[in-house]
């Protein structure tokens, strides 16, 4: 019996003799996607440490590990290995990635920024790096690169009404093609880095997209006061004319504040598609002026956003109010407050975190929903709700750990693993909106 168990434990031992081999499927470096990492040539229950990490934009290391342990067949695949310790546990093809930790000094809640190309609009890749440690020795390193923005996206500089705008063309676009086209709309950051980010992301899936600086940029208010939809509705008539554009297959998408912009403008062009609100609200929050010492943002009590010339209603501050149950008190401020989306011909889709402390995407998603229901609109509307995730949902797969802690003066929300959740699926959900009603 002894020979027997001898002969067995050695022939399990065998393979760890041999060389591994490590194969990293990472979808053309889409940063939108989990990369599959599988290592063979293991013994049979044998562990393995994984290493992933990234130096963001600040300069700063950021780092994950994983003890994973290979199956009978000796191999590691992180699609189905679970992580026995590490800063992840479980089965996670995505947590090398969300559960990265800067190794020193303040971390960033969105690590990875994405530098720009020399022209200003596009966006270079970033780089992971991969370590395979067995047996206390590192025996494989694999650099991943990551893009926003996939190879062959073209970027045009555009003038729309007479101010810069970005067109992004996807990579497949041949001067005869005409498909389906979005404009991207960044929120209360302003200018073109929401709008640009978005836009490069939809171009590298397929879509042509133009971005625009709805407000803070050359032409538009700097402050979020009485901003015109006016420039939004621009974009859209410009976009449908581009011989590149199918004219019926318009749409539009906003983050945050985009995501309020473009429903707001969208009860307003029956052209339109689609509408989609990314952690935005049916109902306006009241202005922001910029500019101002120690945040560089203060509510004000005006209207943040105007059609013909005439301030819309706006929410009134209120942190003691659920805007979900409002009660009989505040039910009127709502109602009032309200953008009338249930005359929005577009399809809309609406995106909203349930900790969201920032924008309460998540409770007015719900006020939404209800609006949309008693409107008799059938399954016209789509909602995507992640209970655990903040505000700050991304299509991007990066470190979540820090997601929540972006200074002393703004409350996001959100848990590392919620937000993990919410940035693995949303993409692939919003997409697939977008291919069927687009």
């Amino acid at each position: 019996m002894r020979s027997c168990w001898g002969w067995l434990l050695g022939a399990l031992a065998l393979p760890a003799m041999a060389e591994v081999r490590v194969e990293v499927q990472d979808h053309q470096g889409r940063a939108d996607r989990v990369p599959s990492i599988t290592i063979e040539g293991l013994a049979a229950a044998e562990p393995l440490q994984l290493r992933l990490s990234l130096q963001d934009s600040r300069g700063q290391r950021w780092q994950s590990q994983a003890l994973l342990r290979a199956d009978l067949q000796g191999v590691v695949d992180t699609d189905r290995s679970g992580s026995e310790q590490g800063t992840y546990r479980g089965v996670d093809a995505g947590g090398l990635i969300w559960s990265m930790r800067p190794q020193d000094g303040r971390a960033a809640a969105l690590p990875l920024q994405w530098p720009r190309s020399a022209d200003g609009m596009g966006f270079q890749p970033r780089s992971f790096e991969l370590e395979v440690e067995r047996a206390g020795t590192v025996v494989a390193r694999r650099t991943l690169q990551r893009h926003l923005m996939l190879p062959g996206v073209q970027v045009r500089r555009v003038e729309v009404g007479g101010r810069e705008a970005h067109l992004y063309l996807p990579p497949e676009y041949t001067p005869r093609t005409r498909g389906p086209a979005l404009v991207a709309l960044g929120g209360a950051e302003g200018g073109f880095e929401g709008g640009d980010a978005y836009a490069a992301w939809l171009a590298s899936n397929g879509y042509v997209a133009l971005s625009i600086a709805w407000y803070r940029g050359p032409g538009v208010p700097k402050d979020l006061i009485e901003v015109p939809l006016e420039t939004v509705r621009d974009a859209v008539l410009w976009l449908q004319r581009q011989p590149q554009v199918d004219p019926q297959r318009v749409g539009l998408l906003g983050g945050s504040w985009g995501g309020i912009v473009t429903m707001a403008t969208a009860v307003h062009l029956p052209q339109l598609r689609v509408a989609v609100s990314w952690v935005g609200t049916p109902a306006p929050f009241r202005g922001i002026a910029r500019d101002v010492a120690p945040a560089d943002f203060r509510a004000v009590d005006h209207s943040p956003l105007s059609w013909q010339g005439r301030p819309l209603p706006w929410l009134p501050y209120r942190e003691d109010v659920d805007w979900g149950r409002p009660g009989p008190q505040w039910e009127p401020a709502l109602r009032q407050a309200m953008l009338p989306i249930e005359r929005i011909t577009a399809r809309t889709l609406w995106v909203g975190g349930g900790d969201d402390r920032l924008g309460d995407s998540g409770v007015m998603l719900a006020v939404a929903q209800r609006t949309l229901a008693a409107a008799g609109r059938g399954d016209r509307d789509r909602f995507l709700y992640y209970g655990d995730a903040g505000h700050l949902i991304t299509p991007i797969l990066q470190p979540t750990s820090h997601r929540h802690d972006v200074g002393p003066y703004l409350q996001v929300g959100g848990t590392p693993e919620g937000h993990a959740r919410a940035d693995r699926e949303v993409g692939p959900a919003v997409l697939a909106f977008l291919a069927e009603a687009l």
